[in-house]
């Protein structure tokens, strides 16, 4: 666990006993506040964190969701069933999918299977009366703390980003990526099926123009040397989703193009040591996510055409 300025904490919810892959922060002061709770599979972790502060779930009064995957908002119904009081905030477009999360579970259960109950454990509703869904533009005062709200597609549709006035921290979801802490290489992280690199290029763009003084990353902490790690995200992103888009035209196998992927991604890294790269692994999930993710995005793309 590390501390930031201006009463933010970073809580390591050791997914899968591993460090530094889900960050959970906590706005501490009169109004408590989660930002991206994490799964349900982690929330013990998350609860000895906050033990750590002197807090329980008890005293969670908000949660602030980025979006709705799993491992940022899985865990929200578990909280609310324990602390009826916690406000929700969450984009328009996601607050169905946590009201009724069938349709989300079945999405993630396409991609991950049998492991979904290890990866995630167990993802039950959030009462509508709890939340209050969001559109962008909006200024919140939780307990004398404001955050701005912004729209930010392109990791997903229904993706929000939080500007903590009082820190300068611009909580960013999964919209920069992941990154591990002391390590100045930033990796997409581009799963289905919500990938817009048009929309992710604009976000990315607004973020910068909002200058804010850190960046926060679920996966993983917090940063502030926010234009290198905008410029190198957008970069590579980029580069992602010209190399993908290529291949698609070569008239590869589906098997050759993502062994060519894969093979341009640890291309990338080779200055990283063989931990790194594994710990960036293990927050990105497998590299063939990645690809689909993209792949799908370049057909939709041809489709609408």
């Amino acid at each position: 666990m590390t501390t930031i300025p201006d009463g933010v904490i970073t809580i390591d919810d050791m997914h899968l006993g591993r460090p530094e892959v889900i960050a959970t922060f906590l706005l501490t002061g009169n109004e408590p506040t989660l930002v991206d709770p994490g799964p349900d599979s982690t929330l013990p972790t998350l609860e000895a964190g906050l033990a750590a502060q002197g807090l329980a779930i008890t005293d969670i009064r908000n949660i602030l969701l980025t979006h709705i995957h799993l491992d940022h908002a899985g865990a929200t119904g578990t909280i609310l069933a324990r602390n009826p009081h916690v406000k929700i905030y969450v984009h328009n477009v996601g607050a169905q999918h946590i009201i009724d999360p069938s349709r989300l579970i079945k999405s993630a259960t396409q991609l991950y299977g049998s492991l979904m109950e290890t990866l995630w454990g167990n993802t039950i509703p959030v009462p509508s009366e709890s939340i209050i869904t969001l559109d962008g533009g909006e200024m919140l005062d939780l307990g004398g703390r404001t955050i701005h709200v912004f729209d930010a597609p392109g990791h997903a549709k229904h993706h929000l980003i939080y500007l903590d006035q009082q820190s300068g921290g611009a909580f960013i979801g999964d919209n920069g990526g992941v990154r591990l802490p002391n390590l100045p290489f930033v990796r997409p992280a581009t799963p289905p099926p919500d990938i817009d690199l048009e929309a992710w290029d604009g976000t990315l763009l607004m973020l910068d123009e909002l200058m804010p003084n850190w960046v926060m990353l679920t996966h993983f902490g917090a940063y502030n040397d926010v234009d290198f790690h905008i410029s190198q995200y957008r970069e590579r992103l980029a580069q992602w989703g010209e190399f993908v888009r290529q291949s698609l035209e070569s008239g590869a196998s589906e098997a050759e193009q993502l062994a060519a992927f894969e093979a341009m991604v640890t291309a990338e890294a080779a200055s990283l040591t063989e931990p790194q790269r594994q710990a960036l692994i293990n927050q990105t999930g497998s590299l063939e996510l990645s690809w689909r993710g993209l792949v799908r995005y370049w057909r939709k793309r041809a489709e609408a055409a």
